[in-house]
């Protein structure tokens, strides 16, 4: 576990998989999701990692005003501060997949193409790991 992170969010390094882990520990506010995703860059940062596992099964959806603020501010900034594509594998609880208020604040796939990162949603962390280590040997595939 990183030091000096809040009660609401548990971030790891796993240094046999190169992932960062990010567990949303409770039902967040749009500002403790924001400074929850900043002191997540500072974690990829430090580590020099850009494959992220963000368990957010114990938090709220992510709402349409928290989906601009990623899409617009956030996820534009993490190839200056990381290098490279960052790959985010959101790990959801089942019911989430089916919440059509959900699926429209996620972008579609066809979003990411050509973007400095990439995003997918799982509801099992096997399979959200496994897609992130795809994504990791593909950035480093000429």
């Amino acid at each position: 576990m990183l030091a000096d992170t809040p009660d609401f969010l548990a971030l790891a390094y796993r240094p046999d998989l190169q992932v960062l882990v990010a567990r949303w520990m409770r039902v967040i506010s749009l500002a403790e999701m924001q400074q929850g995703y900043e002191l997540l860059l500072q974690a990829a940062a430090q580590h020099g990692c850009r494959q992220w596992l963000i368990d957010a099964r114990r938090r709220n959806n992510t709402d349409r005003e928290g989906a601009v603020w990623m899409v617009q501010d956030f996820l534009p900034r993490l190839q200056g501060q990381l290098g490279g594509r960052t790959a985010l594998a959101y790990l959801l609880p089942p019911v989430h997949l089916r919440d059509p208020q959900a699926d429209a604040a996620f972008p579609p796939a066809s979003f990411f193409d050509g973007k400095p990162f990439v995003a997918d949603r799982f509801i099992d962390e096997r399979t959200a790991l496994d897609w992130l280590q795809q994504m990791q040997l593909a950035s480093v595939v000429p």
